[in-house]
């Protein structure tokens, strides 16, 4: 994700959210936490049938948009319940309500993983910062692991890092406090390679914190179209003291 920000969901998911937060409260939640799942590649076990697992989850996504959100669930005695599919292994998102929250665990056989979900009045759309940390916080906590336990006993499943989802990656990415860590993270494989080079916003960031010795104006780091890994780069040799000689061909 770009920045790390909600609206680089697909608009299939952005839709899906949105259906979800026209439910109040207790429900509400619970369909935050269904949209989550999917968006993750669990399919409601309603569809399996009808879902090549060969398919984007953006195809997914699409079949779930087309009926109703709380037609992929029960409730009964105030629990939330839902059953859902990864690579064949049944899964049971299941919602139980606290007070002002939401206990949300989701589970296959002697794994499970569980997040409190709190009522919040402010979540009133897809591009509130909240929605996306929420968001970030279930997939690490809660989803991620669970497809990482029903992979790993799906013989030569197992995703390891590169079986991430990209956004949790470039979190961690932004968590690394200096560039010999990112260096280092960045020779883990080639997807994390082409992650970490590729990411403007994370060359731009480290640019910024130097760019008074690199001599960059304001104008420059507001310019569009820049490489700002080469820039970084620059930066870096400015600051260092090193100059780089032309190469002269005859």
């Amino acid at each position: 994700m770009d920045t790390l920000e909600m609206n680089s969901l697909s608009s299939e998911f952005s839709s899906l959210l949105s259906n979800a937060l026209t439910s109040l409260g207790h429900e509400r939640l619970f369909n935050i936490a269904f949209v989550f799942t999917v968006e993750t590649g669990f399919i409601p076990t309603t569809l399996a049938e009808h879902f090549d697992s060969t398919n984007s989850n953006i195809e997914l996504a699409k079949m779930v948009n087309n009926v109703p959100l709380n037609s992929f669930w029960h409730k009964n005695h105030n629990i939330f319940n839902a059953e859902l599919v990864m690579s064949n292994q049944l899964c049971h998102l299941t919602g139980v309500p606290n007070d002002d929250s939401l206990i949300i665990t989701l589970s296959h056989s002697n794994a499970s993983k569980c997040i409190y979900f709190e009522i919040d009045k402010s979540i009133s759309s897809i591009n509130t910062e909240h929605v996306f940390h929420l968001f970030l916080k279930y997939k690490n906590l809660v989803s991620v692991p669970i497809k990482c336990a029903i992979l790993e006993i799906t013989v030569g499943q197992y995703p390891g890092l590169c079986g991430m989802p990209e956004e949790l990656i470039l979190y961690i990415i932004t968590k690394l406090n200096n560039t010999s860590d990112l260096y280092a993270f960045m020779r883990c494989c080639k997807k994390v390679y082409h992650l970490v080079i590729n990411n403007q916003f994370l060359w731009k960031t480290l640019v910024i914190k130097k760019y008074k010795n690199a001599n960059l104006s304001t104008d420059q780091l507001q310019r569009p179209n820049i490489d700002w890994r080469t820039v970084y780069y620059r930066a870096n040799r400015i600051k260092s003291g090193r100059r780089t000689n032309p190469i002269i061909r005859e």
